[in-house]
């Protein structure tokens, strides 16, 4: 009988340890809290060489020794260079790609940064149209690193914004906008990516309210109705995944990068504008 009690005393013990030891074992991050690592991971914070912010910009392929990184036209316009800033707050010198040889439509408000590797390990997030089989107004989410006057030692921090990606645009509009989308992007996160259920379905190009107020026109130069138009100046715009790919497709890196700085000029320039030690 005591030795029966012994056993059944020493199987408790040995059961209470084991949910001791359940409880303490860390959880596996949720596809959420995963997603929102991938967004924040391939977008990047864009600046000139003197420090000064640009927008954003999303990793979006890697290839041979480098990476390309998609952005708005007007957010690198009159740039051979930029300083691209990572996740991890690390800066690189980077190639704007010339805008002769970037595009076949220079009608679209888009433009290709290659990052040289530099034998870092980037998270890259592929461009992947919308199903026009899903759902009609699906939830998306806006990211980028929104300017902000107040000063921080890491610079402009990341951001998102949620919203719902209305039906409104067949066809796109001048700048290859397409995407209608609620989410409340301002400025900093131009160029920035915009992700529905992880995947990445374009990038954002104008937001609500824009310093120039209606009479956007469709690529052909076709004015869009005047109902629409006032519709749109309440919308953030953004660029598909699939223009995006088109181009990525024709891209090649450049070989001549003799001229472009050392990322140790190019960080000691962030450092000096933000204070940041990193």
């Amino acid at each position: 009988m005591i030795r029966a009690t012994h056993l059944s005393l020493t199987s408790a013990f040995c059961l209470l340890a084991l949910q001791s030891a359940s409880f303490a074992a860390p959880k596996p991050p949720s596809p959420e809290a995963l997603q929102q690592a991938l967004r924040q991971s391939a977008t990047t914070l864009l600046r000139q060489p003197g420090g000064e912010q640009l927008g954003s910009a999303v990793i979006v392929a890697k290839a041979q020794a480098g990476y390309w990184l998609a952005t708005n036209r007007h957010v690198v316009r009159g740039l051979s260079d930029v300083c691209v800033v990572t996740s991890d707050r690390k800066a690189s010198s980077a190639r704007v790609l010339d805008e002769a040889t970037n595009s076949r439509k220079p009608e679209l408000d888009l433009a290709f940064v290659w990052l040289p590797a530099n034998d870092q390990q980037l998270i890259v997030a592929p461009p992947k149209p919308i199903d026009p089989k899903g759902e009609p107004i699906p939830l998306v989410i806006a990211t980028g690193y929104p300017a902000s006057d107040l000063p921080s030692q890491d610079g402009p921090g990341y951001g998102e914004k949620e919203g719902l990606l209305l039906p409104l645009l067949e066809r796109p509009l001048q700048g290859g906008f397409q995407l209608a989308y609620t989410a409340s992007i301002t400025p900093g996160m131009s160029g920035g990516g915009i992700f529905q259920d992880g995947a990445l379905i374009g990038i954002n190009g104008a937001h609500s309210d824009p310093l120039w107020a209606g009479h956007w026109s469709y690529l052909n130069g076709q004015q869009v109705s005047t109902a629409l138009d006032q519709k749109l100046d309440l919308l953030s715009l953004g660029i598909p995944a699939d223009a995006i790919s088109r181009q990525l497709d024709r891209l090649v890196p450049p070989t001549d990068l003799s001229k472009l700085k050392p990322n140790e000029w190019c960080t000691l320039k962030v450092q000096a504008l933000t204070g940041s030690k990193k």
